[in-house]
């Protein structure tokens, strides 16, 4: 089934992210996300301080002649807490001039466990290819897949747009090529991926992304390369329906620190500032009826808070005794607090395919257990680790012990397989395995770390979706109980959330959403879910109480259901998908951990009724459009000189591009690498207003 069972293929390397970072609000508020304008008055996070002498504590902006100075203001420096662990930051953030590209550098494949008994030779020629996530092709030239946040303002709505994936030779043969391959969405961001006391910003945190490539997309070029691998591999996939891939980014932080970014903005050299760690992932093969993008096993989300103590090896640069303590800031969620002392954390998200043939559990470990070393990513030692078997009435039985330690996590790519056949008490598992629930135990604390969810599992393949207000879409969604469709109706609420709109700090909560952005055909209301989030001090108190909306569905037999919605009003929010049958619906999910999806409903921006010749002038374009790309997406000029004045300004040079505008914001372009704007934040209305101009300047 997918990765999670065998053939698996391992690659590891490093991982390149560019997003732009203007748009996240989290050192100031800059825009609007529900109406995407920018917002009149701009101020910097709370308790900071613009350090520019003559630049504004607060930016008030006024319009498109505003654009120069509010240019300048977010490549400014601020002074203050909270900003990434460090004392300064930018008010565009850490990377204004991101152009959302993504990539694998210098990742290979490192191992290959077949399907068959097939022994793979050392120098086997799928052994150390190496592995890219690629793009579209435009001009002749190939572009890099681009990842962009459905909601800017949260941490948990990344996705990776690709053109597929391609896996080549040492001597550039081309041994796996897949195109077109699905969208990848962020899961089980995991804020304690390092504990290393020295570890900053997102370094501690990791992030898993799933993607899949159909057959009918995928050549495996096994014929005429002595590849017993490779042969393995095809084999696979003709008796399966594709390719599938996960892969986790950890261990990322950018170069340039702020006060040495702001003084290359003030020269001149508006230079981007990526994330750049690690990637480590599998290959295997998709089977018919999974889905794409959407990890699918037997569930393991019920966290337990631990204790540990730093040992040899751990932490990569000696900490102060005076030093704060540290706080991650990343958790957006609904549990958005700062992190415990260094000698507490949980465990991640982990899935576990059961084969009770082969009597063999998967336990896929990738995000699972932390390191302590930003510099050597040891695995931080937290004892004796078994895989139980809870059953009955409080009986458990242990499966077998789980090898979580750096070397064989790296060479399987987090892969874990733990066997039964051999267990005294392996006629127990047999009997319990397929309804009981498993667990991660730690020996020395005698506690689960680590449960499987006790109720059922909804995942969908449409984890984040776009449409126009006063328009519809649809999100198919399937149930599971213990990675089984259940057989017969099965009840389901949806509660609404979004992400904190009113608060600009890095870890904005997600909070209830008060006046609904759409309807669900056929839902029934039923009273709100309340929660006390229990948000760290610097979060207003207001924000501790949340009355969610909450409606309910059924889910027929078989465990599928498509949901159609018909927006309201523009903007973002969330649909969280909760089973009512577990009583202890508590506040202590994040959003880590729980099934939802995101909902971007853009604005209906209706120009129909505007006259030809004043769409045709650059003033009116530059106003309803293009000044609020040149500020949010500055990278954008540097191909498309549309200003601000302080950038480069030259409309007759733009107007030249009007044949590719009109072809990359075309929305047959929309999944490609290439579709303008990156971010698919153009509404329906804009993007006929952007064809008309394009129009009627190629007709002179």
């Amino acid at each position: 089934m997918s990765y999670l069972t065998l053939p698996q293929l391992t690659f590891k390397g490093n991982c390149f992210c560019n997003p732009a970072t203007a748009n996240n609000n989290d050192y100031a508020d800059v825009f609007d996300i529900d109406k995407l304008a920018i917002n009149p008055s701009i101020s910097p996070i709370d308790g900071s301080t613009v350090q520019i002498p003559d630049m504004e504590q607060i930016f008030t902006y006024m319009g498109p002649q505003d654009a120069a100075g509010l240019r300048a203001w977010l490549m400014g420096l601020i002074q203050g807490q909270n900003l990434d662990g460090g004392e300064y930051g930018q008010q565009g953030h850490w990377n204004y001039y991101g152009d959302n590209a993504t990539r694998f550098e210098q990742t290979t494949i490192t191992g290959y466990a077949p399907l068959t008994n097939t022994d793979i030779p050392a120098n086997d020629p799928l052994l150390g290819a190496t592995v890219s996530i690629v793009g579209n092709t435009y001009f002749g030239k190939p572009t890099d897949p681009v990842i962009v946040d459905v909601d800017p303002y949260a941490l948990v709505t990344s996705q990776i747009f690709s053109n597929g994936i391609q896996v080549a030779g040492a001597d550039g043969t081309v041994l796996i090529n897949g195109t077109g391959g699905s969208r990848a969405f962020s899961y089980f961001i995991y804020i304690y991926k390092n504990v290393d006391p020295a570890a900053r910003g997102f370094q501690p945190v990791s992030s898993i992304f799933v993607s899949s490539v159909p057959s009918a997309q995928l050549q495996i070029n096994s014929s005429g390369v002595n590849s017993p691998a490779l042969s393995d591999l095809a084999a696979a996939v003709q008796a399966g329906a594709g390719l599938n891939m996960r892969y986790c980014f950890y261990n990322a932080i950018y170069d340039i620190e702020p006060q040495d970014l702001q003084k290359s903005f003030a020269q001149g050299q508006y230079i981007p500032n990526p994330y750049k760690g690690l990637v480590l992932g599998t290959i295997g093969v998709l089977q018919p009826g999974e889905l794409l993008t959407a990890p699918l096993g037997r569930k393991m989300y019920v966290q337990n808070r631990f204790q540990y103590q730093l040992g040899p090896g751990c932490g990569s640069a000696p900490v102060p005794a005076n030093a704060p303590e540290r706080v991650v800031l990343v958790s957006k969620g609904p549990m958005a607090q700062p992190a415990p002392p260094p000698t507490q954390a949980t465990l991640g998200c982990t899935l576990a395919q059961v084969d009770s043939v082969n009597r063999v559990v998967w336990l896929d470990t990738i995000s699972t257990f932390p390191e302590c070393n930003v510099q050597t990513n040891q695995k931080l030692d937290i004892g004796v680790m078994q895989l139980h078997l809870l059953y009955g009435a409080g009986q458990r039985v242990p499966i077998g012990p789980i090898d979580y330690s750096q070397t064989p996590y790296e060479a399987r790519g987090g892969m874990v397989s733990i066997s039964w056949a051999t267990n005294p008490q392996a006629s127990l598992v047999d009997q319990n395995i397929a309804t009981g629930t498993l667990s991660i135990f730690s020996v020395d604390r005698n506690q689960d770390l680590l449960l499987e969810i006790p109720g059922i599992d909804i995942a969908t393949d449409d984890r984040a979706i776009y449409f126009q207000e006063q328009g519809s879409a649809t999100i198919s969604i399937q149930v599971a109980y213990k990675g089984q469709p259940p057989q017969t109706d099965t009840p389901l609420n949806l509660e609404y959330w979004m992400c904190a709109k009113d608060f600009v700090n890095p870890s904005k909560p997600q909070v209830a959403v008060v006046d609904r952005y759409f309807t669900v055909e056929g839902a029934t209301q039923l009273p709100n879910t309340s929660y006390n989030l229990g948000l760290p001090p610097f979060c207003p108190p207001s924000m501790n109480q949340q009355s969610v909306i909450t409606d309910r569905v059924t889910v027929p037999p078989g465990g599928k259901l498509t949901l159609n919605l018909t927006a309201l009003r523009s903007g973002v929010s969330m649909i969280r998908f909760v089973d009512p049958s577990v009583a202890a619906v508590t506040p202590s999910f994040a959003w880590d951990n729980v099934s939802y999806a995101i909902v971007r409903i853009l604005p209906l921006d209706d120009f129909s009724q505007v006259p030809d010749d004043q769409v045709k002038t650059w003033t009116f374009m530059y106003q309803n459009v293009f000044s609020y790309f040149s500020l949010l997406y500055p990278i954008m000029s540097k191909r498309m000189p549309w200003g601000p004045p302080n950038a480069p300004d030259d409309p007759p040079n733009v107007a030249t591009f009007a044949t590719q505008i009109r072809q990359l914001t075309d929305p047959q372009m929309w999944n490609s690498t290439i579709y303008m704007p990156i971010t698919r934040e153009l509404s329906a209305g804009k993007r006929a207003l952007i064809e008309r101009w394009c129009n009627l300047v190629m007709q002179g």
